[in-house]
């Protein structure tokens, strides 16, 4: 099993887990940093079936028909060249090999990162990114992301969106969580002076009021486009 963009190996871990001493897992990631973190945790875990590799998920270093497995979450919407990524994980599939991905579906259903993104791009008087640029919902659309795993030459693709909660204590909360797991909004934010942060943190407040709960909690939505496809 080959996991792409596996960041600090959360998935890869249940991957091992669940493959046992019957196989292994190879978790890679573009950046070293990510790839270290991965490397300790399965090490503390005991995770004797895992290695861990630098990998460019657009020219993966592996033979053709290498895996059995592909995983990728919240990996392909950022890649430069989606496309081409999903090539070559189709190519390092064994016959009757499985692709599964999940990504972010559109803005409009993922408000827990399209406001704070909203008021950041406010903000900075910036224009919205082109729909077909790398991004948290560049693959939000079903049909294309079914196009791209038939185009790469894999069948039996199958979609679903997946809808779940997110709860965060306060606005304040909800921006620093963002900040920490969505990379394009952990970048921005890093740009921005103090007076900047503490205008995002008022535009998130004020944003905030169709999800809070009873005892101030705030309930966010969420939905992911998750999919699987075969290679014959």
């Amino acid at each position: 099993m080959l996991e792409l963009a596996g960041g600090p190996g959360t998935l890869s871990l249940a991957a091992s887990r669940a493959i046992g001493a019957e196989g292994n897992v190879t978790c890679t990631d573009f950046a070293e940093p990510m790839v270290e973190a991965a490397r300790q945790r399965a090490a503390a875990e005991g995770a004797a079936n895992t290695e861990h590799r630098v990998m460019d998920a657009e020219a993966i270093d592996l033979p053709d028909g290498a895996v059995d497995v592909v995983l990728c979450r919240m990996g392909y919407m950022l890649m430069a060249d989606p496309a081409q990524a999903i090539r070559e994980s189709a190519r390092v599939l064994a016959p009757g090999g499985r692709l599964a991905l999940a990504v972010w579906s559109d803005a409009q259903a993922n408000p827990w990162a399209a406001i704070p993104m909203r008021a950041i791009m406010q903000h900075l008087g910036a224009a919205p990114p082109p729909p077909d640029a790398p991004g948290l919902f560049a693959l939000a659309d079903a049909e294309r992301l079914r196009s791209l795993l038939a185009d790469a030459g894999l069948s039996a693709v199958r979609t679903e969106l997946l809808d779940d909660v997110v709860e965060y204590e306060s606005p304040e909360a909800w921006l620093g969580v963002t900040g920490r797991l969505a990379g394009p909004v952990r970048a921005l934010l890093d740009n921005l002076d103090d007076d900047g942060r503490t205008a995002i943190s008022a535009a998130v407040a004020q944003a905030s009021a169709p999800f809070r709960q009873d005892d101030g909690r705030l309930n966010v939505p969420e939905r992911m486009l998750v999919a699987s496809a075969r290679r014959e």
